[in-house]
């Protein structure tokens, strides 16, 4: 063990970096490009702004639960064989920074087509979660299967960026300032397992898509799948979200998935039915937005 020196010392040093902090203002860094954590400043006062980050937070859902009647070993390969996968889907849909804390993964997307990437990211950790992951512990554990699977939220902002600890040890780590992360993981707090939840400007980007707003062309029904969801401890216009519950089609998904994320949002199949899907949806979004008290915001001739 490290020799320590006395409390009071860490104190005064500790004194003395405030106070050498709140002297400075801090440079902050217009950024483009993908996230590169080795370019992260850790000593210097100057942090990267970079512009539109989607985050994807993953939690998994009664994790507190999961040792119950199981032996230790038992629990560390629930977590092992949850949270590796999750961590694998936002790294094979191009996260460029990615972190786990505990039971959840957290992954940051810049660049191309990255709310749509993101999007699709979560849906498929969920999707893992409630058919790869749930079946394979009901087998394992027929008579008492764990009660878990992943919650999932989305949102975007701007994010500063900067390494917060101490230079040249492994006692440091990036921190993000903005509110992207902070509301991704509020949405998730607030979904149960096999549901994401989604801020509004990745709301808005989803019901412009009708690769994800309705069902796939396995029914004639092109049900809409997401449903308007207000969420709690998120400020202004951000609040005003969307909840899925469904998860890829088994026939259609890996389609879909590829149109989502190399831009594309109009289906052929739905070409006939547009006008009225459109009118619909509007309607729908105007109840949402009088039962729960906001701004009805009408378009031109509104």
């Amino acid at each position: 063990m490290p020799d320590r020196p006395p409390v009071s010392e860490m104190l005064d040093d500790s004194e003395r970096h405030v106070a050498e902090q709140l002297k400075q203002t801090p440079e902050v860094i217009d950024t483009q490009g993908r996230i590169n954590t080795a370019d992260l400043y850790i000593d210097a006062p100057k942090w990267r702004k970079y512009p539109q980050v989607s985050c994807v937070f993953a939690d998994l859902a009664g994790s507190t639960s999961l040792r119950k009647g199981r032996w230790e070993a038992s629990t560390a390969s629930i977590y092992d064989a949850a949270v590796k996968p999750a961590v694998r889907i936002l790294a094979d849909f191009g996260a460029d920074f990615i972190d786990v804390q505990g039971d959840a993964a957290f992954g940051l997307f810049t660049g191309e087509y990255s709310k749509r990437r993101a999007i699709c990211a979560g849906i498929t950790i969920k999707t893992f979660g409630e058919l790869v992951l749930i079946p394979a512990l009901e087998a394992k554990w027929p008579t008492n299967p764990p009660q878990t699977g992943f919650k999932v939220g989305c949102a975007v902002s701007d994010l500063l960026a900067k390494k917060i600890g101490i230079s040249r040890t492994a006692h440091h780590a990036p921190v993000w300032a903005g509110r992207a992360v902070n509301y991704a993981a509020k949405c998730s707090q607030q979904a149960t397992a096999h549901q994401m939840i989604v801020t509004k400007p990745i709301a808005d980007v989803i019901r412009c898509n009708e690769y994800l707003w309705y069902s796939c062309a396995c029914s004639n029904e092109y049900t809409e799948l997401w449903s308007e969801q207000y969420v709690e401890k998120v400020s202004g216009k951000d609040a005003d979200g969307l909840l899925l519950k469904s998860s890829w089609c088994a026939t259609c998904g890996d389609t879909y998935c590829e149109k989502i994320c190399t831009g594309s949002w109009r289906r052929p199949d739905v070409d006939s039915k547009r006008n009225l899907f459109t009118y619909g949806k509007y309607q729908r979004v105007i109840k949402f937005r009088e039962a729960n008290g906001m701004q009805i915001r009408r378009g031109i001739g509104g």
